[in-house]
């Protein structure tokens, strides 16, 4: 049996972290996501198949191997996605969203046995997604983004198919935003065919918008089983906590670390460095004097090298910050962080939200950020500059 993930989306929502990378290689701790999954999946099927976007082919290409690439070159959507792959599949398949984590991968086994099968996952917002309508434990209709979901079950995004869906895929329609969506083709295949909703409780999460990449992170780190220690720790270094340290990781002395806490391969910390819980550095990460980070996601070969603080904030690939650049993680009047996203400010759920900055940005020293801004790739901000609001791709800040 075979499995296709779908990976061509260009993943607008989770800008500026895509401005430099394809959506699937948001890290899970120091692993890109699709990876995780692909490593996953493995386990029960004989081939992985990967539709890309051809933006996005040289960058798969570098970062993958032993995977069929399957570029999507005609129209938009999850079900254009999927059509991608009509003309090599000739069997029961297992299709997964390239964009969704789920915490206990062993509820694939279950879609082994089925011949049309669904994800279905409780959330407490189900209005965000599409919401499953069953009966007698069967599919009869997917509704999308209700305003009064008939019940907390939505598409978790993991389904198995017999090759009968592409037939389906033929008959739907552009949908409102110009799309093939494949649940409009599911929804009619259930009503000739049976569809097994597959019931999860466990954690999962679409990981659509900047902050969700902190949300798995934070899953992940609870969930370590044990401290790892591959790399040299001096004399005068406090670690409390379950702490993941990578091979060739350098902790200098007067470092504390509170876990949980993961530091990818070659980082070097300190000296005097303060990582609190639900930190996470990627690899080749430089942390330096007086630096202070707490519950935040940092991605490889980035450089925070003195007098800093960053909170609940998501720094790409890269980035260099200047002396003395702080990030504010909490609004004066204590609400709510909102950011913008697609051009709307959205409700984070958070009320402590620094910065997302994608990747190769500079801060001149003294530079402080504002809660919920986010800095777009290859921009650089002026010293001693209080940043507001967003910043554009490449822009120089000098407010």
């Amino acid at each position: 049996m075979k499995a296709v993930i779908l990976a061509a989306g260009q993943g607008e929502r989770l800008e500026p972290i895509t401005h430099t990378r394809p959506k699937p290689f948001i890290p899970i701790l120091d692993k890109p996501l699709i990876l995780d999954t692909i490593e996953q999946v493995r386990k029960y099927v004989n081939e992985v198949l990967v539709v890309i976007s051809p933006d996005h082919k040289e960058y798969f290409e570098k970062n993958i191997s032993g995977i069929a690439l399957i570029e999507q070159k005609e129209g938009k959507g999850t079900g254009a996605a999927l059509k991608a792959v009509s003309s090599v599949i000739n069997d029961d398949f297992i299709l997964i969203y390239g964009d969704v984590f789920i915490g206990d991968k062993s509820v694939l086994k279950q879609f082994l046995s089925e011949k049309n099968a669904i994800l279905g996952v409780e959330v407490k917002n189900p209005k965000d997604y599409g919401v499953l309508v069953m009966n007698n434990g069967n599919l009869s209709k997917i509704i999308e983004k209700p305003e009064i979901p008939p019940s907390n079950l939505i598409n978790g995004g993991i389904y198995k198919f017999s090759p009968d869906i592409f037939a389906y895929l033929d008959k739907i329609s552009l949908s409102e935003r110009g799309e093939l969506e494949l649940t409009d083709a599911v929804t009619m295949l259930a009503k000739e065919s049976q569809v097994k909703v597959i019931r999860y409780q466990g954690f999962w999460l679409d990981i659509g918008k900047p902050w969700n990449i902190l949300d798995v992170n934070k899953w992940v780190l609870d969930n370590l089983p044990s401290s790892e220690n591959f790399g040299k720790v001096e004399e005068n270094v406090k670690i409390k906590g379950k702490v993941v340290i990578g091979d060739g990781v350098e902790i200098k002395s007067g470092t504390y670390i509170e876990g949980p806490v993961f530091i990818g391969e070659g980082s070097v910390i300190g000296p005097n460095s303060y990582l609190r819980p639900y930190t996470v550095l990627a690899k080749d990460n430089k942390v330096g004097n007086a630096v202070e980070i707490k519950e935040s996601v940092i991605m490889e070969e980035s450089k925070i090298p003195h007098l800093s603080y960053v909170g609940d904030s998501v720094i790409a690939e890269d980035v260099n910050f200047g002396a003395g650049t702080l990030i504010a993680n909490l609004r004066f009047d204590e609400d709510e962080v909102k950011v913008n996203i697609k051009g709307k400010k959205v409700g984070s759920g958070r009320k402590k939200l620094g910065a997302i900055i994608g990747g190769h940005v500079r801060t001149g020293i003294n530079v402080t950020i504002l809660p919920g801004v986010k800095i777009g790739a290859y921009a650089r901000i002026y010293p001693g500059a209080v940043v507001n609001r967003d910043v554009g791709r490449g822009e120089f800040f000098r407010a």
